[in-house]
């Protein structure tokens, strides 16, 4: 089979099954796939082992950890690769090179080469995603690259990232999202997560909750895994509210023995410090070889690190409102985003434009959202076959009629609260990442 084109590559990409746009499937259907594509691995030529790995998982912020280890790791002058998910505009974006996307002309290439390499008939079974990683590990290879940072897709123990070789492993908060998938119970998504968990490799984890602790505990001791937990074996403190924060490791407790005073993130919020002390703990374990930083180094790596849509804030014109947009899409999620804006908008005229997709806890949002908002806007993507429709989300939501508008069309919503709102007034927007991303593009000066 000939790729010509990149919009060849992409016809052939988007054959394969896409379970990302499938939330109903279940974990029997991922079930004895990761042997298979390490056979692939196999025979690509193992590039997997050409470069050093980090492993994330978690609920949350495992996105935000990955850019922050990214650009800790670019400013320690190493060559960094960073396969994360889902995209917002093109999914060349979930290959990163140095924070640059994998180009058009490159990726048709990557994908024709990998094609020739692997056996027709297991090509035909690879879905969406196990493609995409296993152009990852290639790609990375390719580029030779001294570190590659690796996001779980979904879960961790069956998931195609976790046919990775990995020098240390992450796992972040751990709430509840994808029950179907991962299971009910926080125990039951801890040992999904838990799953990336391997002989001898060290793991960082900002998990506090104690039931799915104690699984990742067990979990760890069980295959010899070192376990480092925040508020155990490092740790963070706020000393300038609201987010300026000191971290300190400390020996025995921890290999490396390592404090930084007056860190401050590009990307706001209390949860984010949690990320930021799993990034630096993971770079202190990995041990670079010559790569130290100094401290001036490590500050700027992390006022630098940014991604869209967590808690990002824009005004596009002087006399236009502030925007903030975020994908949070879980009840935990949703707490940190609400409870960050709070802090940074006090005594502001709040409004919010809502729009999710099927499954996520709606009610678990809405608790959250309760009573912080002047006026609410429940509507919904253009054209997600998974999304939630507004009307069905106003029977969840106990809100007098003059605080809420429902509205089919997004871009209505956006124009309606468009012309409500004062300039000192904040418009959040939010309940989903495609979500947040499509209303992104709408509010663009020139869209």
């Amino acid at each position: 089979m000939t790729v010509r084109s990149f919009e060849e590559a992409v016809r052939l990409l988007n054959d394969r099954i896409n379970l990302e746009h499938l939330q109903s499937f279940t974990p029997r259907v991922m079930e004895g796939r990761l042997d298979p594509l390490r056979q692939i691995l196999v025979s690509l030529g193992n590039p997997e082992a050409t470069y050093r790995t980090v492993h994330v998982t978690g609920t949350k912020g495992k996105g935000s950890v990955c850019v922050m280890l990214e650009s800790i790791l670019r400013e320690a002058d190493c060559r960094v690769g960073r396969f994360t998910s889902p995209h917002i505009h093109s999914f060349t974006e979930r290959l990163m090179v140095d924070g640059i996307a994998c180009p058009p002309e490159e990726f048709a290439d990557l994908l024709f080469s990998v094609y020739e390499q692997i056996e027709p008939d297991t090509l035909q079974s690879l879905t969406y995603f196990e493609l995409l990683t296993l152009l990852a590990f290639a790609y990375f290879a390719q580029q030779e690259v001294d570190v590659a940072v690796f996001e779980v897709g979904l879960g961790g123990r069956l998931d195609a990232t976790n046919i990775c070789r990995p020098d240390v492993s992450v796992i972040t908060s751990i709430s509840y999202d994808h029950m179907t998938q991962l299971g009910p119970t926080l125990s039951d998504i801890a040992a999904e997560k838990g799953g990336i968990i391997k002989p001898s490799v060290p793991v960082v984890t900002t998990v506090q909750h104690t039931e799915p602790l104690n699984v990742i505990r067990e979990k760890a001791q069980s295959v010899g895994a070192p376990l480092y937990v925040l508020n155990e074996h490092f740790f963070v403190c706020l000393t300038r509210p609201p987010y300026t924060f000191r971290y300190e490791s400390r020996l025995p407790e921890f290999p490396v023995k390592f404090s930084l005073d007056d860190i401050s993130l590009k990307m706001p919020g209390r949860h984010q410090m949690s990320n930021a002390a799993a990034a630096i703990s993971a770079f202190l374990l990995l041990q670079v070889e010559g790569r130290q930083l100094t401290a001036g180094r490590l500050h700027a790596a992390l006022q630098n690190a940014s991604l869209p849509l967590r808690v990002e804030i824009i005004r596009w014109r002087e006399h236009s409102p502030t925007f903030v947009f975020d994908g949070a899409h879980n009840r935990a999620s949703m707490h940190a985003f609400v409870q960050t804006v709070l802090e940074m908008f006090p005594n502001r005229r709040l409004f919010l434009i809502f729009g999710t997709l099927m499954e996520k806890d709606v009610e678990g949002m809405f608790a959250e959202i309760a009573g912080h908002f002047y006026h609410i806007f429940l509507t919904q993507t253009l054209d997600s076959s998974r999304r939630f429709p507004p009307c069905e989300l106003r029977s969840l939501l106990a809100l007098p009629e003059e605080h809420l508008t429902v509205a089919e069309d997004c871009r209505d919503a956006l124009g309606q609260c468009m012309q409500r709102a004062e300039k000192e007034d904040v418009i959040c927007i939010t309940g989903s990442l495609y979500f947040a991303a499509e209303l992104r593009t709408f509010t663009e000066p020139d869209a």
